[in-house]
């Protein structure tokens, strides 16, 4: 039973001398910042039987969450660029590519 105990007792401090390390360089201002704009986004779990969040189950009473880019405005219009030269867009409803259509005004792939 001793054992048991210390071993748990030994866990438990690890997790909490790593959870330490992680939150070492954060103030207590951001932290109080940082859940008042999880209460404001309704991102508080709480205590109901489906284990939802409010956000989740009233998502009319909160902001829709923004989605992040992935790729950068430099990213997107290198790449719009390269499909130009390539001929590599649809131009058509029929789903047929500029390069299939045109294939004399671009390079062969």
């Amino acid at each position: 039973m001793n054992t048991k105990f210390t071993s748990v007792a030994l866990i438990l401090a690890t997790g909490l001398l790593a959870g330490t390390q992680a939150l070492a360089g954060v103030t207590r201002e951001q932290v109080q910042a940082e859940l008042a704009q999880a209460i404001r986004a309704g991102d508080i779990p709480m205590l109901n039987d489906q284990g939802l969040k409010p956000n989740e189950l009233y998502p009319d009473r909160f902001p829709a969450k923004q989605a992040q880019a992935s790729v950068t405005r430099n990213q997107v219009q290198a790449d719009m660029n390269k499909a130009m030269r390539d001929g590599n867009f649809m131009i058509t409803d029929s789903g047929l590519l500029c390069n299939e259509v045109h294939p004399d005004m671009h390079p062969k792939v």
